[in-house]
């Protein structure tokens, strides 16, 4: 199981509410509780790990004018369409609505997101090559 199929999977078991989940499989065991602060993974036989990332955890405070491209599945974040390749946008770039931005990769699948909107790139807040969650912003636009 990959980064992208555990991320898929707590993403799962948090929009079904479960307060506790186990799984085993090969060799695997993926132990969570949630508790207060999100989910904390465990692994057999050993105390709670720090806490997952959050879903929509945040750099700043939502700004009204500004519109985010949230992560519309669970996976890995990837600013360019090839390791040695240039990034999709930087922070300034100007965008058009139809305009890719990134690539969510999920169990082998490559998903272009657009921008969705015509403007300017503000903030990149998902790190390359990086897990994030459904609804997670990752990058915010200022709409021109």
């Amino acid at each position: 199981m990959n980064s992208g199929e555990i991320l898929a999977v707590l993403s799962r078991v948090k929009e079904l509410g479960y307060r506790h989940f186990r799984y085993e499989a090969d060799g695997l065991v993926l132990e969570v509780d949630v508790n207060s602060r999100g989910f904390a993974p465990r692994s057999a036989g050993a105390p709670a790990a720090q806490p997952a990332p959050q879903a929509a955890v945040q750099s700043k405070q939502e700004d009204a004018s500004l519109v985010a491209i949230r992560a519309p599945m669970s996976g890995t974040f990837y600013r360019a369409p090839a390791p040695n390749a240039p990034p999709f946008v930087e922070v300034g770039s100007k965008v058009s609505a139809s305009d890719t931005v990134c690539i969510i990769e999920v169990m082998k699948l490559f998903n272009t997101i657009s921008a969705g909107v015509d403007g300017t790139i503000v903030e990149i807040t998902a790190g390359n090559e990086q897990p994030v969650a459904t609804g997670q912003p990752v990058i915010w636009i200022r709409p021109s």
